[in-house]
């Protein structure tokens, strides 16, 4: 999958740099809209909004499951979104 590549770097960096979770972008396909969040929710993702019309839904994921999200039936992409702001407080 050559799409997952830069985001593979930056869960990567995700992980080196503090961060619990990542955001995901998450393209559904056409009607797996709840059993997919409900796989994401098994993997402790937090479903933060989700678009049924354009199979669309937003997840704050544990950077450590990022990978389990590609293998969910019914999702056809993965994108990590913009911005990484969830870094542990610095001691």
């Amino acid at each position: 999958m050559s799409s997952a590549k830069p985001d593979r770097i930056r869960i990567e960096q995700a992980k080196r740099d503090g961060h619990l979770t990542v955001p995901l972008m998450i393209s559904v396909q056409p009607g797996r809209d709840e059993e997919v969040e409900q796989a994401l929710t098994r993997l402790g993702a937090t479903v933060e909004s989700r678009d049924p019309r354009i199979g669309y839904l937003r997840a704050e994921m544990p950077v450590d499951k990022v990978e389990d999200a590609y293998l969910i039936i019914g999702v056809s992409k993965v994108d990590v979104d913009e911005p990484l702001n969830n870094r542990l407080p610095e001691p």
